[in-house]
């Protein structure tokens, strides 16, 4: 028998504005993320300041990419009567691949400006990223957003809430809960891996690449949207192009790992 959700995405009201479930399953992930991300800066014995402010960086940049993305795909006639709504992330719009994309870069970046070695801080953020994607899509669930197609199977959902973003009274594949359950075991898989691959620094992000573009490409053919091009959706094109990066990665950490680079020492003699 189908599971019936019939949450009120809006958890409650401060001051006038909604709170979403959505948006505090986000607080939760970033914490839960943040945390991860310092245990493991540590085991690097990286500053943990550095951790900080990356986190402010790679936040921002994934709010940004996430929900410019979305836009483009979901809500461009939104924007042309409420130009307001390309702010509204609390709303449940941010494109998971326009986020990884953009915090990628953020983080990149921030680490060759703090002259971080930048696969080691890939390395650092990957166990973290999965557990946070994972947590965040629990909110999606509640709130009906990333839905499933129409589905039989006995762990189907239904959405009742007038305020969910899924079509209301159908049997759904609950899609949002495969990804988190799929993102806890690929972050299980890193937290287990991730000292016997500290000696190739970089391996560790392009596995989680690779997972997270292997378990996205599989469970888009359970989501409710169109197709792009060849039967396959935009996610799905998206998610082979980070597979191909992900073996680009992997092939450049272990490389990296055979050949060093040893920084030269100054032949300078001493003044007498």
């Amino acid at each position: 028998m189908p599971f019936v959700i019939n949450i009120d995405p809006i958890a409650f009201s401060l001051a006038g504005i909604d709170i979403r479930w959505y948006g505090l399953l986000l607080v939760a992930a970033i914490t839960v993320a943040y945390v991860v991300a310092q245990r493991e800066a540590k085991r690097h014995s990286l500053p943990q300041e550095a951790v900080a402010d990356a986190a402010l960086w790679v936040g921002l940049a994934a709010l940004a990419g996430g929900r410019a993305l979305y836009v483009l795909q979901n809500g461009l006639g939104d924007i042309g009567a409420h130009p307001v709504h390309i702010l509204m992330v609390w709303m449940g719009g941010l494109s998971f691949y326009g986020g990884l994309i953009a915090g990628l870069a953020a983080l990149i970046l921030f680490a060759r400006h703090r002259g971080v070695p930048w696969l080691v801080a890939l390395d650092v953020a990957a166990p973290a990223a999965a557990i946070g994607q994972g947590i965040g899509h629990i909110g999606c669930l509640i709130g009906g957003d990333s839905f499933g197609i129409p589905a039989n199977v006995p762990w189907a959902v239904i959405y009742q809430n007038p305020n969910a973003m899924a079509p209301l009274g159908v049997s759904l594949h609950p899609t949002q809960a495969y990804e988190a359950l799929a993102l806890t075991g690929l972050f299980a898989v890193l937290w287990l891996l991730r000292r016997s691959l500290t000696a190739t620094p970089g391996s560790l992000a392009a596995l989680y690449l690779g997972g997270l573009a292997i378990i996205r490409f599989g469970l888009f053919f359970l989501r409710d949207e169109p197709a792009m091009f060849l039967g396959l959706k935009a996610a799905q094109w998206i998610g082979m192009a980070i597979l191909v990066l992900a073996m680009g990665l992997w092939l450049l950490a272990v490389e990296r790992a055979r050949h060093p680079r040893v920084t030269p020492v100054s032949q300078e003699v001493p003044r007498s």
